[in-house]
């Protein structure tokens, strides 16, 4: 038997749960508060932001009458969420906040503004929300109040963007950019409220006195793994690479003909978000002057229970294994075991050659008697780019998912020495070899003679 893990890419695709809506609501009050009030319904694909683990987001509003007369409103506000037990921040004495989305009347809201000043906000209880203390989730601004919609002036623009950053995020209103240092805009695995950069725009009409509506694109890329597989008579458990905890490793590398070599990657980058054109649809340009860049290898958990893994039970041995979903031919229900290591990298220049060596180490259980074969660091390059789709060469708001069958045929190894998951080498041809019986004779039977 011959197995080699041969990669698909799945979708290379925007996805609308990119944008996280913030809804307008109608009123009757015309002495009310400027409110972010989070869209809780008729949402298919979108999620909210505290889904994604964001809890605040920033804002500069500007309230214009046409021409040069605009008006200063929000300076970098932060707005913050919270549930009412402890998630996100304090909302004592905040009269706008309620845990869900309010009326259309009422302008109340999980999302809130007031009572978020860095004079203000003294929470020391930590089981009522963020702590004081918490430096990146705290304001820039001394006091935060409740800011109301100014009939005399036509509409009121707003410049949004998530995580909050007391530095490193700023707003020229001549231009009306936003420029995002590259120590605000970082790679990172799983805290999306910390590395996860979004931004947004939306122009409000006063006189509707309507909440305001954002919808937020992503600074950064999201990666995804998901395996599956289609090894005749044994079915396949995901193991980590090289030893315990060490998950499903990437080394960062380029190719020229059949050398592979380690090659750098950036972590961080920063950005100029123009909304000069149209406030709603900013357009983001990223920079990787003086960015940071790395060798290091991506490290993605294996997946475990819950991530689309099947609990089975061998036979003859009678030991269980959580393996992964079998190849089957109708492809719109195929399913898939999942990584539950979600990356979040900062875009790379479209020109990037960078691509990674994964590394993946499985178990192969025979399904007639329980036999366990170990495949150590199977190995298989995925280039930054594939004609005309970026692969490894992430790009801003767009979602990759890497999709990994394992077969037949295998670049690992069942030599328990064999892992290295630093190296950027995929071998040229298969190393796990099958057992295979090559002829079949007879000697002939020994001579016995006796004379009589």
């Amino acid at each position: 038997m011959k197995k080699r893990i041969i990669w698909a890419f799945a979708a290379v695709v925007l996805v609308s749960c990119s944008s996280d809506e913030l809804i307008n609501n109608e009123v009757q009050d015309r002495n009310v508060p400027i409110s972010f009030n989070v869209e809780k319904r008729n949402i298919t694909r979108a999620k909210n932001l505290e889904e994604l683990g964001h809890y605040n987001f920033g804002v500069w509003a500007y309230k214009d009458k046409g021409g040069t007369d605009r008006q200063l409103v929000m300076s970098n506000y932060l707005v913050g969420y919270s549930d009412g037990n402890g998630k996100g921040y304090n909302n004592e004495g905040v009269s706008t906040w309620d845990e869900s989305a309010g009326s259309q009347t009422d302008h109340k809201s999980p999302w809130f503004y007031e009572k978020l000043g860095n004079a203000e906000y003294l929470n020391e209880d930590a089981a009522k929300g963020y702590v004081k203390t918490n430096a990146n989730y705290m304001s820039a601004n001394q006091n935060q109040y409740l800011r109301y919609w100014d009939l005399a002036y036509t509409t009121t623009e707003f410049y949004a963007y998530a995580p909050y950053r007391a530095t490193g995020v700023t707003f020229d209103n001549h231009s009306r950019t936003i420029t995002v240092a590259h120590a605000a805009q970082t790679a990172g695995y799983d805290d999306a409220s910390l590395q996860e950069f979004i931004y947004a725009g939306a122009v409000s009409t006063n006189a509707d006195l309507k909440d305001v509506k954002l919808n937020f694109k992503h600074l950064g890329a999201q990666l995804n793994l998901r395996f599956y597989e289609n090894v005749p008579g044994y079915r396949v458990e995901i193991i980590d690479v090289n030893g315990t905890g060490t998950g499903i490793q990437a080394t960062p590398a380029t190719k020229e003909g059949t050398t592979y070599t380690k090659a750098n990657y950036y972590t961080d980058c920063g950005a100029t978000i123009d909304y000069s054109s149209v406030i709603e649809n900013p357009v983001a340009t990223i920079n990787h002057t003086d960015a940071t860049k790395t060798q290091d290898n991506l490290k993605f958990d294996i997946p475990g229970t819950g991530n689309g893994l099947t609990t089975i039970t061998a036979k003859v041995t009678d030991k269980v294994y959580n393996v992964i979903p079998e190849d089957i031919e109708n492809t719109t229900t195929q399913t898939y075991a999942n990584s539950p290591t979600v990356y979040y990298p900062v875009a790379q220049p479209t020109g990037s050659e960078t691509g990674f060596t994964f590394h993946v180490s499985y178990k192969l259980i025979a399904e007639d008697n329980g036999e366990e074969i170990t495949v150590n660091d199977a190995r298989v390059y995925v280039p930054a780019k594939d004609g005309a789709i970026f692969i490894a060469a992430w790009q801003p708001n767009t979602k990759y998912t890497y999709t990994f069958k394992i077969t037949r045929n295998s670049t690992g190894s069942t030599d328990p020495t064999y892992p290295d998951v630093d190296s950027p080498s995929v071998p040229a041809t298969p190393t796990v070899y099958p057992i295979v019986f090559d002829g079949a004779t007879i000697v002939d039977y020994t001579a016995n003679g006796q004379n009589y």
